[in-house]
């Protein structure tokens, strides 16, 4: 890369970037570049906000390949207690697919100026059964419409199929194999790890988790997420709405073939984007209200990373400063 080239193109986008809180870009293997903006650094955790959805569905392809759960499985049969009326006989249709591509068809409106049903879940005493008793807006797998009651209700399905919530599950499954030891997780009222948007790690986590997925699910040669979920994940499911257009959308990740680009994207600009072609991992976390999955900003912060690439292949570099990266890096990669 040319460190030159991406400081200028940094300087060019710094109005632009006011509300960025870390900047992290690995290449190669090497983490070339970790900025942070104070009072932000290192050793401090970010909200993921619906980039956490992301990690869940890592984990849920992990408890799939443990035969805990299975894709066609359906919801209702976690929820025995759950009596569904004649009119919501259509929720019996409803499968663990269905909720991953947020195509269960349970009405789930929201907005910033109207309703917005994941609000009043956040009111609700009981945020699984709030998610459930809500009525149905179309059939199952016939509408794609973002969720945070999808998710939410596969973290519960998750717990009940593992028996540990979903940080316990991540911590010996995940987390542990990426050396990933300072998370929190904030939890629903019966003690349900949120799957839509609460999970807090560090940056430099985040980019493990990046690393993981571009390397196919595995972190130091061993498979921690199956290759064939990984995949199945970063496979084109469903268009997804979005402000900026409809967008490919796999199993809770953003998918932009045009750009050759995947990328766990949470709200005011939580990014985890991976390059697979580039062999590049660019992590960003910020505080900008108004961003979106496909915004202006963050194009213009992926093109300027990626206009300070030389080569697509590595290029011989000086040993004392490859060293020095390398021992950078181990942090990212250490067991």
């Amino acid at each position: 890369m040319d460190s030159k080239a991406l400081a200028t193109g940094l300087e060019e986008i710094a109005v632009e970037s006011k509300g960025l809180q870390s900047l992290l870009v690995v290449r190669h293997g090497c983490l070339v570049l970790e900025t942070y903006r104070p009072p932000y650094g290192r050793d401090q955790k970010h909200y993921l906000n619906s980039a956490t959805k992301s990690v869940l569905s890592g984990l849920v392809g992990i408890a799939i390949q443990e035969g805990r759960l299975r894709q066609d499985d359906r919801v209702l049969s976690f929820f025995p207690d759950f009596m569904a009326t004649e009119q919501d006989a259509r929720k019996k249709q409803i499968t663990i697919k269905q909720l991953l591509t947020m195509s269960s068809g349970i009405s789930w409106p929201q907005t910033a100026t109207g309703e917005n049903a994941s609000v009043d879940m956040g009111k609700s005493s009981d945020w699984a059964r709030f998610i459930l008793d809500r009525p149905m807006a179309a059939e199952p797998g016939g509408v794609i419409n973002y969720s945070n009651g999808d998710s939410h209700l596969m973290a519960a399905i998750l717990q009940k199929a593992t028996g540990s919530t979903a940080l316990e599950f991540a911590r010996e499954n995940l987390f542990g194999p990426l050396g990933i030891e300072d998370v929190a997780w904030d939890t629903d009222p019966q003690g349900r790890n949120i799957g839509s948007a609460a999970l807090k790690m560090r940056p430099v986590d985040m980019a493990k988790f990046g690393l993981l997925y571009l390397h196919g699910g595995k972190a130091g040669g061993r498979p921690v997420v199956p290759l064939g979920w990984v995949k199945r994940s970063l496979t084109p499911q469903v268009k997804m709405p979005t402000k900026g257009g409809p967008a490919d959308y796999g199993y809770y990740w953003w998918l932009y073939p045009d750009q050759k680009l995947f990328e766990a994207w949470g709200g005011a600009g939580q990014r985890i984007g991976v390059f697979r072609e580039l062999d590049l991992v660019v992590v960003m976390t910020a505080d900008m209200p108004q961003d979106y999955p496909r915004s202006p900003f963050a194009a213009k912060m992926y093109e300027t990373i990626q206009g300070s690439i030389r080569s697509t292949k590595p290029l011989p570099a000086n040993p004392a400063a490859m060293s020095a990266l390398k021992r950078s890096l181990a942090e990212l990669t250490a067991p």
